[in-house]
């Protein structure tokens, strides 16, 4: 049961992504080069909803609902590591027009460029995977 909570809800959040414009190449693009700002609203909209959500989870002490632990709730300092990754993420986000989750979402609308952005996606993975072992 469990599981087909989590299908509807990927499959809602999905419908969200492609309704929204987010995994419209044509939107980055146009977001990239500030000619739009219809993205840089969704993503406050989405920060100021988070930390709520957070703000709220941590005030009710809520407990994972698969494993049933403690939420943990970390504030730690970046690294070069984290700048390194985000520029590479956000250059895969610029030339692609999709992070991971406008991607898949772009494999369930069909779109075409969706699938190499995806098999990218865990090549990138499967490769950093590799270098960590």
């Amino acid at each position: 049961m469990l599981r087909l909570f989590y299908l509807l809800a990927g499959v809602a959040f999905g419908f969200v992504l492609i309704y929204s414009g987010v995994s419209n190449y044509n939107v980055l693009y146009d977001m990239f080069l500030f000619r739009s700002f219809h993205m840089y609203g969704l993503l406050g909209v989405a920060v100021g909803l988070s930390f709520v959500g957070v703000q709220i989870l941590k005030k009710l002490k809520w407990k994972s609902v698969i494993t049933g632990q403690d939420l943990k709730f970390e504030t730690l300092m970046p690294t070069r590591a984290h700048v390194i990754g985000g520029l590479i993420s956000g250059a895969g986000w610029g030339l692609t027009g999709a992070c991971p989750g406008p991607a898949l979402a772009q494999v369930g609308f069909g779109t075409l460029a969706g699938i190499f952005t995806v098999c990218g996606i865990f090549i990138g993975v499967y490769l950093f995977g590799r270098g960590k072992g």
